[in-house]
């Protein structure tokens, strides 16, 4: 009977955090499109009716650039949450080399680490293989590293690290750029958390480390985050 109903509070709480998450995932896409909706609207009428001058209308140009570039991802994140989310997903378990996942990830973001001068390292066991589901880890990486370049300063490094302990192995992203305070730590897995701009002055969607985190949960591992303002972030997942 106690087992009973200690799987049943662990289902019943799996599911509020389901909820919170597609409540907030709806709520966020309702004013995010709202907003750029309405810009673009307001744009359009203003143009119509002649009561924007050209040179006022090309300087909005690149903020609606930016809005549109932001509901892109936005998008394109729901989209591989859903994936998770339908027709009876479940993980799979694959041989992945840490090496090669590096390798993958330092190819997919050759332009964005080149446009910042990053030096992006390898560090730890090159010959590292763990089994794991090659989407979802795939997609927590690439999530991770977009964010660390997004806030580091030129000419840094970004350093992916891979190890095994005994039971679990650890993949960490870490950076040398903006760091976070305590505060922006413990709202960093809300929804209520800001989306910052980057050193490059670049605009994420604030889905990232929501999606991450859930990701992390589908593989039963957990996720760290050690970060000092002006210092760096250094974020870890670590698998069973």
């Amino acid at each position: 009977m106690k087992s009973e109903i200690k799987k049943l509070s662990a289902e019943i709480e799996r599911l509020q955090k389901e909820n919170e998450l597609k409540s907030g995932w709806i709520s966020l896409l309702s004013h995010d499109f709202k907003e750029v909706f309405g810009s673009l609207i307001w744009l359009t009428e203003a143009v119509e009716s002649e009561t924007i001058a050209k040179d006022d209308f090309f300087k909005l140009l690149p903020r609606i650039h930016q809005d549109a570039k932001k509901n892109l991802q936005t998008v394109t994140d729901t989209n591989e949450w859903f994936k998770t989310q339908m027709n009876g997903f479940k993980p799979e378990k694959s041989n992945l080399l840490a090496l090669d996942l590096f390798i993958k990830l330092k190819t997919k973001f050759e332009k964005k680490l080149a446009a910042k001068k990053i030096n992006f390292q390898f560090q730890g066991d090159e010959s590292l293989v763990f089994k794991t589901d090659p989407f979802l880890i795939f997609a927590i990486l690439e999530k991770l590293l977009d964010n660390a370049i997004k806030y580091s300063h030129r000419d840094k490094p970004i350093h992916f690290e891979a190890f095994r302990t005994k039971n679990t192995t650890t993949l960490s992203i870490i950076d040398f750029g903006a760091g976070m305070e305590l505060e922006i730590q413990e709202s960093l897995f809300t929804f209520r958390s800001p989306v910052f701009k980057g050193t490059n002055g670049e605009i994420g969607a604030g889905l990232g480390l929501n999606i991450v985190r859930n990701f992390v949960s589908l593989m039963q591992g957990k996720i760290e985050i050690d970060s000092t303002h002006n210092v760096g972030t250094k974020i870890t997942v670590i698998l069973p």
